[in-house]
């Protein structure tokens, strides 16, 4: 009996490998793996929950137990669509380090567990990826930083129906597809998206296209606010870091907060009064998501922005193995 792993991202690609596996070596010792960003849609949760009932198959769930807002607050660093540190910290080194290392994460869960077949499922397991030719500039990566583990992409290999599939098992498709989003990742949130993504958001679900717009002002002032010397250096505490974090964690704005967002503007005129970079020059600009416009611009301009820019998450490619 042989073990095989499926990286189980909550898309419909994803689902479709975990099918080929199932269909293909029936009496393997098969894992349905799914590294939570604590950050996903809740319609992603009933889709991974309700494959793993229909699949029969075991869904092992992983997470550091934060945000990927969180990690920026804690790391003081914008995740931006050139350097996607939270995709890195919080999928790729997590599920590296456990089946590598078998360093287990904070947060542990299992769905059906009593699908497993051998409770050693790593040793020799060959791991799955749903990547489709169309994203096949991952896959040289995605082999590279998996060695010596084999890796198996059935949807580059082979012509396979999504749509088929999921209806094989009569199970809906994720909201967020319905909402033509090109992914099911982070509730469309994903810091690696372009402008036309982003005005996306905006249009289908702008309560939460806001929320992320505020965090991303938030956390670019504190960000800004720590590159001050004292602060950094430790000579003055840090009197953000409790309501940036509440902030991010639960939505509550204290004063501080309320005020932040109050004074979006003047803070930009006044920019050059707080803040160095690594080379000791004042900070002038935001920090943000997308290289060229803050979420607030687009929000304000919507029309202008650049609806062929959509970009995407593209885990387990920056991570390198050997860190």
């Amino acid at each position: 009996m042989q073990n095989h792993i499926i990286f189980f991202s909550g898309g419909k690609s994803s689902f479709s490998a975990a099918d080929y596996v199932k269909t293909h070596f029936p009496d393997d010792n098969i894992v349905l793996y799914f590294t939570d960003t604590l950050w996903e849609d809740e319609d992603l949760y009933r889709f991974i929950y309700e494959a793993s009932d229909k699949l029969e198959l075991p869904m092992l769930i992983h997470s550091r137990g934060i945000t990927p807002a969180q990690l920026m607050v804690q790391q003081k660093f914008m995740a931006n669509n050139r350097v996607g540190t939270c995709s890195k910290e919080l999928k790729m080194k997590v599920s590296s380090k456990y089946l590598k290392k078998g360093i287990v994460p904070d947060v542990e869960k299992w769905h059906n567990k009593h699908f497993l077949k051998a409770e050693d499922f790593i040793t020799g397991a060959t791991l799955y990826f749903g990547i489709g030719f169309e994203e096949m500039h991952r896959e040289g990566p995605i082999r590279a930083n998996w060695k010596p583990f084999e890796v198996e992409m059935p949807l580059i290999e082979n012509i396979i129906d999504n749509d088929a599939i999921l209806a094989k098992y009569g199970i809906r498709q994720p909201r967020m597809y319905d909402m033509q989003f090109s992914h099911n990742n982070c509730k469309g949130r994903c810091v690696k998206a372009g402008q036309g993504h982003f005005k996306n958001l905006l249009m289908k679900d702008e309560k939460t296209f806001i929320e992320l717009m505020e965090q991303e002002i938030i956390i670019s002032e504190y960000i800004r606010y720590c590159k001050q010397p004292a602060i950094k250096s430790g000579k003055l505490p840090d009197h953000m870091y409790k309501d940036v974090w509440e902030f991010v964690s639960s939505g509550r704005k204290s004063e501080k907060i309320i005020n932040i967002l109050s004074n979006t503007d003047y803070l930009k005129s006044k920019r050059r009064l707080l803040g160095e970079d690594n080379k000791g020059q004042p900070i002038n600009k935001a920090y943000t998501f997308m290289k060229t416009l803050s979420l607030e611009e687009l929000e304000k301009q919507p029309i202008q922005c650049d609806i062929w820019d959509i970009g995407g998450c593209g885990c387990f490619v920056e991570y390198e193995a050997n860190e």
